[in-house]
């Protein structure tokens, strides 16, 4: 689903997501300017009412910024039936906006309290015991405050997409700053900076639950009752995660394949995973903190789990050097495995048409899930899918090769009313490759990928093809076709059109869905 797709789900999540935060932006803000034991510190004006307002959202977005990226939750979460309201693929999308809303709460609170010191200064020189720069840089409130706002302007920057291409490591050490955000966030309150006017504090005072008396009490957010837990949470589900890495991992085998990608075959007999998951890897000798998500591209029934990694980047390039030098070496460096996690693809087996379709490398997907057709169609096991399409998309002719040897397989063992392939080359021909498909092209394979299917060259008319699996369908019988992708946005977005565009005539949906990591 596109992040900007007025779909019925997406705009009931906007709804929700804007609504609850205005919501308790305007209760923290009423809350304040009524409550009569507050009414030396109201005389101020609004900026009190709404630092107080905007302190009550980011309890709120605080909360909301770890549970997302608490990953075996949300793998619990996918098999349950809420996943029919709420798609747990976008939980990343979810942190992201929880930690945008939590920065604009942030500064509409700390404004409001600049604002709170100025006339501090102005009306309540003569009233209160301290100046407004000690409130500002001596007490709790303000100290821990400052700090938090220096640490979120390093995590928001670092996580820039240019910071995480480059410098990985830095995103990394900034992100785990999170730590002294939260333990700073459970002192923020501490010192009760906001009192009553007779000075008597109560730090655990109820601030939803009790009535207001006036009589010296304070008046905090009680924040921790709910920022605690999730903190506690997320730092069970870290541990968990360290606990399953550390668990018998051997690398058994690293293949170099043409068009720059590698594929790292191991063991781990505590890794019990489903076709179409992901994992991530972490080499120390390349680096201690880096951890990358790859999908699985080979399937339980093989004895043995393996990745592709297309090398692009730096952490990929160290990788690559670091076991180039251990291809012929009797002991491979260590890796750490943690995972598996779910993806989109891991309900292909709940359709009864399914489309699968990558581009580059980002065909992992579906190749793990095209060994698990074999195997299922071989062992002639019960499914409810029917009919498979399989598109690969590359720009270079090279990377036909990654998975030539299963598709060679498929072609010989799966008859094409079970399994069409289907593959497209964007990228420019040589003279040489030109001579060569003129020359062979009556062969029983084609002359440039040695399969029996014939290459296409250019870009698939997408409009066209699931028009074509529209009116295949008829003969299934099924109310709805999975297309399943994996690779880079542009795409994925013109695979989205098509879908919308083939269900606006009518008759079999067509579902898409988009590997996110």
């Amino acid at each position: 689903m596109g992040l900007w797709e007025l779909t019925p789900k997406r705009i009931a999540w906007y709804l929700f997501w804007f609504g609850s935060n205005v919501g308790l932006f305007i209760a923290g803000f009423l809350k304040q300017k009524n409550d009569p034991g507050l009414a030396l510190l109201n005389s101020i004006g609004g900026s009190v009412f709404s630092s107080r307002g905007a302190g009550m959202a980011m309890v709120y977005t605080c909360t909301c910024l770890l549970l997302p990226v608490c990953r075996n939750l949300i793998a619990v979460l996918r098999t349950t039936p809420l996943r029919h309201i709420m798609d747990f693929d976008d939980n990343i999308y979810f942190h992201k906006c929880a930690a945008y809303a939590n920065l604009f709460w942030t500064m509409v609170h700390v404004n409001a309290h600049y604002q709170n010191f100025f006339i501090v200064e102005l009306k309540l020189f003569k009233v209160l015991p301290v100046r407004a720069w000690q409130i500002h840089y001596t007490m709790w409130g303000g100290v821990t405050g400052h700090i938090m706002l220096v640490i979120m302007f390093l995590m928001h920057t670092s996580a820039k997409i240019e910071v995480r291409k480059r410098k990985f490591e830095v995103f990394w050490i900034t992100h785990h700053l999170y730590f002294v955000y939260f333990i700073l966030l459970f002192f923020h309150g501490y010192g009760c900076f906001v009192k009553t006017g007779t000075g008597e504090c109560r730090p655990y005072y109820n601030y939803w639950f009790t009535v207001p008396t006036g009589k010296g009490e304070c008046r905090p957010y009680s924040n921790f009752y709910y920022t605690v837990p999730v903190f506690v949470l997320y730092f069970l589900e870290r541990m968990l995660r360290e606990y399953r890495a550390r668990q018998f991992t051997a690398l058994i085998k690293v293949v170099f394949h043409p068009g720059n990608t590698m594929e790292l075959q191991f063991e781990k007999p505590s890794f019990k995973y489903k076709p179409g998951q992901y994992l991530f890897i972490n080499i120390p000798d390349v680096s201690r903190v880096e951890w990358h998500p790859f999908t699985i591209t080979s399937t339980p029934e093989e004895g043995f789990v393996s990745i592709h990694i297309r090398i692009v980047g730096d952490w990929t390039r160290k990788a690559s050097q670091l076991l180039g030098g251990y291809q012929s070496a009797k002991v491979l460096p260590t890796i750490r495995v943690d995972g598996p996690y779910g993806a989109p693809a891991e309900d292909f087996y709940n359709y009864s048409v399914g489309v699968l379709v990558g581009a580059g490398i980002g065909v992992t997907p579906s190749a793990s899930l095209l060994k698990s057709v074999w195997y299922r169609y071989y062992r002639k096991a019960p499914m409810k899918l029917r009919k498979v399409y399989f598109f690969w998309i590359n720009r270079d002719k090279e990377a036909f090769e990654w998975f030539h040897s299963l598709l060679a397989t498929l072609e010989e063992s799966v008859p094409t009313s079970f399994l069409e392939i289907h593959v497209y080359l964007t990228g420019k021909l040589s003279l040489d490759d030109i001579q060569n498909i003129v020359l062979n092209q009556d062969d029983e394979v084609d002359p440039l990928i040695e399969l029996k299917t014939r290459c296409h060259y250019g870009r698939p008319n997408w409009d066209g093809i699931f028009a074509g699996v529209a009116a295949q369908n008829n003969s299934f019988g099924a109310d709805e076709v999975g297309v399943f992708y994996c690779g880079p946005s542009p795409l994925a977005e013109t695979l989205r059109k098509a879908c919308r565009k083939v269900n606006s005539n009518g008759g079999t949906k067509f579902v898409f869905r988009k590997e996110k990591f």
